[in-house]
């Protein structure tokens, strides 16, 4: 495989994890290669548009065979990163940050979440998937003794900006942000935007598309 010379499109990173997805699915089938056009039919995307992406890496096809699924699976995985470690923690340890604490896809994407912090009292000390709750006033101690790479938000939208200007301050690198606060970062510092309901207005958009909603 060979790599890719610039920075990757944000339009074909978005496509990736589709296609990590079902090659992952695919792996537990009887199937050892797989053509774009059944990639097309299982994501959605244009076989041309799938052909088109996967060049942008490299050469992953072999004529009258297709894609090697397990080879192709691998691939992506690091292409994205999987690969390699990187330290998170969870800021906010309630409903939303308990849920993503449980998460069972870190380790497999080459996350390891290490710590959860919070300001209530009444979680402090308290375990979240083997991990004991810490207190927000010690963020930077912890920080300073432990390399952390990305920091996921989980807190109120009023407190949002200022933690994550201590973070920044810190050495944070990227953070995976839950609240619908549009943070302020300097350039080197990434910031992911998880917006929760994003998915329930596409949902939405789809239903009435397809005429299954009735309005009043």
């Amino acid at each position: 495989m060979a790599k890719h010379k610039t920075k990757i499109p944000q339009i074909i990173i978005r496509r990736l994890p589709v296609y990590y997805k079902i090659l992952k699915q695919l792996k537990s089938s009887s199937k050892d290669y797989v053509s774009s056009q059944d990639l097309a039919k299982l994501t959605g995307f244009s076989s041309s548009l799938i052909r088109k992406d996967l060049s942008y890496f490299g050469t992953f096809g072999r004529k009258s065979y297709g894609y090697d699924i397990c080879c192709l699976f691998n691939q992506i995985g690091q292409i994205m990163g999987f690969d390699k470690q990187k330290n998170l923690i969870i800021i906010g340890a309630g409903h939303l940050g308990r849920a993503l604490a449980y998460n069972r896809g870190y380790q497999e994407r080459g996350y390891n979440l290490k710590a959860v912090f919070d300001k209530n009292s009444k979680l402090i000390g308290e375990k979240i998937n083997n991990l004991k709750v810490r207190d927000i006033n010690d963020l930077e101690k912890y920080l300073g003794n432990t390399p952390i790479l990305v920091a996921a938000l989980t807190i109120d939208n009023n407190a949002a900006q200022k933690i994550t200007d201590r973070l920044i301050a810190a050495g944070i690198k990227a953070i995976w942000n839950f609240t619908n606060v549009s943070l302020k970062t300097p350039a080197e510092v990434l910031v992911e935007d998880q917006i929760i309901n994003q998915g329930l207005c596409h949902l939405s958009c789809k239903l009435k598309q397809n005429d299954c909603l009735e309005f009043h």
